[in-house]
């Protein structure tokens, strides 16, 4: 098989991508054109399985064209600085491909191109160029150079190419320089059209011919010639694809083995899940051999140590000492309880859920990776080895975690150590672990006949709205379909749409609002709505999960950045409150007392007092020392009243505001929120600055300093790492007040 080389244009497919892709981290860093970029290449990969290939860049927008006509490119934008941002990591993930990028300074990615296609013609080898540049077309030849427009799935070569034209594409240098390109500001001949010159070309073939024959043509044309005939003749230098002398050919384009575990790096912090998905599992080739009998002197090398890194599967129980061994859980439970023994695993909840015999000091992988970095996606024991060790593996077979818990032990140590996390560990989360092991064993008692009965009540109730909707709106629909009732709120009803989505005029939450005192369906449609959520995420999961007349919900110690505890399969967090009826649902949780009670703690105001304690505001710390209603007293400070005359709306305003400062609200938001002007929500925001400006100056240096150090920490030292290069200095300084 005759070889063939793929050339890409890297800058072409950058910007396309960019203008074509809005897409970013949920840090708001850009992802749009390093994504398009990376499909596009996955496409040729895919489609064409290439074995040479390289990827050309331009250098820069100062080129030897512009030491020739300055004005060349000259109405051309400055380079988006969300596009800046990508195309060092496009490149770099290019080059973890084991694709080779070709550059040079002054010299744009076409003449590049040119220069390679040059030396792989001399040497028989078939070329495909990958570009969306028409300035490229002058370059195929015969079936041996040909295009490949990715974005339309188009090939061109030499007949196609004179099928459209009717010239060979050698004489496309000459189309262009008649035509101009005011894209790149190239002047051409003025007056002179596409048509007109197509006919040119392909009667005299060359602008020199052209020249030559003058008289042949029409006076009009003749004219135009004449007098742009210093620009038509520079207009050729310009559009000419010039061979420059490169230090690489064809040869030394052969695609090489890829880096995944890099490329598992940068694609987990792009949040590119399909890319990730793609990267093929590497073999571990540990060769590590299972012993099967611990002896007295492995248990004491173990004492003497004082560390135990260990796995336990079902019944059995892996251990790493020099080497994997393998034994039964009973064997090792003098180890297991004794207090001299620091225990080292992976998930500690689990392990105590199970009953293992555990004494003494823990140590959670699981648990140190989150504090290290809480912006994971996931701390899957796969994940922590590609996040925290020189490696990267998809797949790890129980017997090797112990091995790679004492890897990862020691580097996570380091980290808490270096982030000054030790305390955080050792006295609130570590003892958690044991704590939330024991909640969820214990689980919640349910009033099973009242969630029957309420089972059956809200059911009824919807099927009455049901009805009441459908004699509304003159029949039956699917009322769970947006398609069906877009048709019957803005085509039937004649209903006027809020707010357009991909799929046609959006049918969501926020329409239905506005809408609410439009017709009276509207309001059955959002009861309908909020009931029939409640029935399907709270009711019906309630009663799949129940056993032995208790619900057994988990309890995430991991699931958010802040250190906050969620709750899943079910969420209990997040019962529903927005009426009398849906608030009924935690009737169903009661007491497993026999005096019936419920324990209900919260702090008041918590959030405001740790403002008051870091910004140290006079007034803040004021209200809170004499046991005021912060709100009112807000409320007073803002309108200039005594605490006494605050009115019950003012200080619902005030409480928004209060809230709304300090997880960085701007005035838009504000403004949404309160249902007032732009301008309104910025003055309300500068008064309550002016009456508190401790507070003003901890969110302005607390931001600075996070965009300084790319990290923050809590009262109790827990720290969370934020995107110094994020473009949405906005979203950083929210991260950081937050």
């Amino acid at each position: 098989m005759d070889k063939e080389l793929y050339l890409l244009d890297g800058t072409s497919i950058c910007y396309r991508s960019f203008y074509a892709l809005r897409l970013s981290t949920k840090e708001g860093f850009p992802t749009g054109a390093i994504y398009g970029f990376l499909n596009t290449l996955r496409r040729i990969m895919k489609k064409f399985n290439p074995s040479y290939l390289g990827i050309c860049f331009d250098v820069s927008r100062k080129t030897f064209r512009q030491d020739r006509f300055k004005e060349y490119k000259i109405q051309r934008p400055p380079t988006p600085d969300k596009l800046k941002m990508q195309i060092p990591l496009i490149k770099k993930i290019i080059n973890y491909l084991g694709i080779k990028i070709i550059e040079k300074e002054r010299w744009e990615a076409d003449d590049l191109i040119a220069s390679l296609v040059k030396k792989a013609k001399k040497d028989g080898v078939k070329v495909i160029i990958v570009s969306s540049d028409k300035d490229i077309f002058q370059l195929i030849y015969k079936d041996k150079v040909v295009i490949y427009e990715p974005f339309k799935d188009r090939f061109y070569e030499e007949e196609s190419f004179l099928q459209e034209f009717g010239f060979s594409p050698s004489r496309f240098i000459d189309y262009l320089t008649l035509v101009g390109d005011t894209v790149d500001n190239i002047p051409g001949a003025k007056g002179i059209g596409r048509k007109q010159a197509v006919d040119l070309i392909r009667k005299y073939e060359s602008i020199e011919k052209i020249y030559q024959n003058l008289e042949e043509l029409s006076p009009s044309i003749k004219e135009i010639l004449e007098k742009e005939k210093e620009k038509v003749f520079l207009s050729k230098e310009l559009v000419k694809l010039d061979e420059i002398e490169l230090e690489v050919d064809w040869r030394d384009l052969k695609i090489e083995e890829p880096d995944y575990a890099s490329l598992y790096k940068i694609f987990k912090n792009l949040e590119f899940k399909s890319f990730l998905k793609e990267i093929p599992a590497p073999s571990l080739n540990l060769n590590i051999e299972v012993k099967e009998e611990i002896n007295l002197s492995l248990k004491e090398e173990i004492r003497r140590e004082g560390r135990l890194f260990f796995y336990t599967e079902g019944e059995d129980i892996y251990l790493w000492k020099d080497g994997i061994y393998k034994s039964k859980v009973k064997e090792l439970e003098d180890i297991l309880q004794d207090r001299t023994i620091q225990k080292v695993s992976y998930n500690f909840k689990n392990l105590f859920k199970k009953n293992l015999p555990l004494e003494g000091e823990i140590f959670d992988v699981m648990i140190a990776a989150y504090l290290v970095d809480p912006s994971c996606e996931n701390y899957s024991f796969s994940e922590l080895i590609n996040t925290f060790l020189d490696t990267f593996v998809q797949e790890v077979p129980s017997c090797s975690y112990p091995y790679f818990i004492s890897q990862l032990f020691f580097s996570l140590q380091e980290k808490l150590e270096k982030y000054e996390l030790r305390e955080i560990f050792s006295e609130i989360e570590m003892p958690l672990v044991e704590v939330l092991s024991e909640m969820e064993k214990r689980g919640v008692k349910i009033d099973e006949e009242f969630l029957d009965n309420f089972s059956y009540r809200i059911t009824q109730r919807i099927f009455k709205l049901t009805k009441e909707i459908f004699n509304l709106a003159g029949e039956s629909f699917n009322l769970n379909s947006p398609a069906q009732l877009r048709r019957i709120l803005f085509q039937k009803l004649k209903l006027p749409p809020v707010k357009k989505g991909k799929t046609g005029f959006s049918t969501d939450e926020e329409t239905l609002l506005r809408l609410e005192e439009k017709h009276p369906l509207i309001p059955l449609l959002l009861e309908y709505r909020q009931l029939s959520k409640l029935k399907s995420t709270y009711i019906d999961n309630f009663h799949k999960e129940v056993k032995e007349g208790r619900l057994f919900t988990s309890f995430n110690q991991i699931g958010t950045q802040t250190g906050r505890i969620t709750t899943v399969s079910p969420n209990l967090q997040n019962l529903p409150i927005q009426n009398s009826l849906m608030r009924e649902i935690r009737k169903a949780i009661i007491s497993s007392f026999e005096e019936g009670l419920i324990l209900s703690a919260d702090y008041s105001q918590i959030e405001l007092r740790i403002l008051a304690h870091f910004s140290q505001d006079k007034n803040l710390i004021e209200a809170f020392f004499k046991d005021l209603d912060i709100h009112k007293f807000t409320a007073s400070l803002l309108f200039s009243i005594p605490v006494e005359e605050v009115t019950s709306s003012q200080r619902d305003l005030a409480k928004r505001i209060n809230f709304g400062i300090i997880y960085g609200m701007g005035k838009k938001r504000l403004a949404e929120e309160l249902g007032i002007s732009v301008s309104d929500a910025e003055r309300f925001i500068q008064e309550y600055f002016l009456r508190y400006p401790g507070v003003k100056k901890y969110i302005e240096d607390i931001t600075e300093k996070a965009k300084k150090d790319g990290w923050i920490k809590t009262l109790k030292g827990r720290i969370r790492f934020l995107k110094k290069d994020s473009p949405d200095l906005s979203f950083l300084e929210r991260q950081a007040i937050n």
